[in-house]
């Protein structure tokens, strides 16, 4: 299989899995929304919120680098394993150690005391989500791409059940926080029953020689160099994920409680194109990374100019749909009072996009062991967003929060484009730019005319999306081959993934 086809199948399979999560955290903050007051689906989303930036430092650090090492066939897979085991183990109860005492300074600074209880719940997944994380960033490595794709939804389909049935039967908040814990040890066991077999067989070799040339040993890798790989790419990870929530925690210390709750719900339906192009970050970072490893510069330019390719085609269709249909797709997810975050929204699904684009592409530094200057990116820009989003909150209300995360994040997506163009010259793919913008503009039309709402939106998507890919398959951008290989990939019952 060619190298392209190859980051194009697992992309496709861990979309798959993506798609799945993103799909039942739909479903789940539906429920949420419906079960919880306005103020407690707030202080809820506000809680996860930083709980995602904690556990950056355990599912995007070691994991990270997991992705990064194993690809490596210099490097010893055993001790690489090994090292990253112990690394994961101590990052993990060092953060929940600190974090669960620094929970109360937390919320003083968001002006919520109450939010303390609640942190410290969230907190107890940091051990739950780094033995998962773990797991899954081995089958990154090994570019396990289809395993990867079935842990993730393991985990979706575990949180979905665990938090509806502890919320519904009473629990409120805290039964939410503690189903979010019972969905991590659902993920982990995935990961584990997935990675044991090849496992098994990594432990059971000699030494670190794993069969390579005995004249040329694997080079053994310690601790030491995983955490110099994961303290800079852990700081770049959280820094980037602050410049996108930034808003929600200046919307939360700024405005009233239904406004968080407003503000929160928008950010869940614009988190769609974010969490699905998360494929695209754990797919390219080992191909690109083997690409360079192997000094291959033609095959990395090839796998850059097919990641713009499909980001062109997944995230325009996703802006127009979202853009036409707002306050449609707020009142069909959430209960009918959160028809007033609609304009947040259209604003906020804008940088997201951007967003998605910018996290995508800086895994451009990463692959080259340059997390240092990925993170200059967003230490830059941040202090910038604080202050406009500030600005733009006491000039405009909420809608400033979102027009100001917009504005930062486009910038930070625009350092990284000429970065990229400027360093591997990959084809801007202006004929696939032109007919994705002219499909996506159609569809956009038709559901400004059409204004979809309740069960006929979920119909209006499925009729929008098909005629999205006639559209395509008229303008030549896609073949009906092409169709029909997408499926050969998905439902193929046996894969080699290396």
């Amino acid at each position: 299989m060619s190298a392209g086809r190859q980051l194009t199948r697992g992309t496709l399979y861990v979309a798959v899995g993506q798609g799945t999560f993103l799909v039942t955290g739909f479903l789940l903050h539906a429920i949420l929304a419906r079960e919880l007051s306005t103020a407690s689906y707030g202080i809820f989303n506000v809680a996860m919120t930083l709980l995602v930036w904690v556990e950056i430092t355990v599912n995007n650090g070691v994991p990270s680098a997991l992705s990064k090492f194993l690809p490596d066939a210099s490097l010893s897979e055993k001790s690489v394993l090994r090292a990253a085991a112990r690394c994961q183990a101590l990052i993990s109860l060092g953060v929940l150690l600190v974090m669960f005492l620094a929970a109360p300074l937390l919320a003083l600074l968001l002006r919520d005391p109450a939010l303390t209880g609640y942190l410290r719940l969230a907190l107890v997944d940091v051990l739950a989500m780094g033995a998962y994380a773990y797991y899954r960033g081995v089958l990154n490595g090994w570019r396990f791409f289809r395993q990867m794709a079935l842990a993730i939804t393991a985990y979706a389909l575990a949180k979905l059940v665990a938090i509806t049935l502890l919320v519904v039967l009473g629990f409120g908040i805290e039964g939410a926080l503690a189903g979010n814990v019972l969905a991590s040890l659902g993920g982990f066991a995935a990961g584990y029953f997935w990675t044991r077999r090849r496992q098994r067989a990594v432990d059971a070799l000699p030494g670190d020689v794993e069969g390579t040339d005995p004249a040329r040993p694997a080079q053994t890798v310690g601790e030491g160099q995983i955490l110099s790989f994961v303290l800079p790419t852990v700081v770049f990870t959280l820094a980037s994920n602050v410049l996108l929530g930034l808003d929600l925690m200046e919307v939360q210390a700024l405005l009233p409680p239904d406004l968080v709750g407003y503000y929160s719900a928008a950010v869940k339906l614009a988190e769609a194109p974010r969490l699905v192009l998360l494929a695209f970050t754990f797919t390219l970072l080992p191909s690109l990374s083997h690409a360079i490893a192997a000094l291959d510069e033609a095959r990395a330019r090839h796998y850059l100019e097919q990641t713009i390719r499909l980001l062109a085609l997944v995230l325009l269709p996703l802006i127009a749909l979202v853009t036409a249909t707002a306050e449609g797709a707020m009142t069909f997810v959430f209960p009918a009072e959160y028809r007033a975050a609609a304009p947040i929204l259209t604003v906020l699904i804008l940088a997201y996009t951007a967003y998605a684009v910018y996290i995508t592409l800086v895994t451009t530094l990463l692959a080259e062991n340059r997390p240092r200057r990925a993170l200059l990116i967003p230490l830059v820009v941040l202090p910038v967003e604080a202050a406009v989003i500030w600005l733009a909150i006491t000039r405009l209300g909420v809608i400033g929060a979102a027009l100001g995360s917009l504005a930062s994040v486009a910038a930070a997506a625009t350092v990284v484009l000429i970065y990229v163009f400027r360093r591997y010259r990959p084809s801007p793919g202006l004929r696939t730019l032109a007919r994705t913008g002219l499909a996506s503009a159609a569809i956009w039309l038709i559901a400004r005319w059409w204004s979809p709402s309740g069960l006929a939106l979920l119909v209006a998507y499925g009729l929008l999306a098909g005629l999205y890919l006639v559209l395509l398959l008229l303008l030549g951008e896609l073949r009906a081959r092409d169709l029909g290989q997408v499926g050969s990939w998905l439902f193929i019952r046996k894969d080699k993934e290396s």
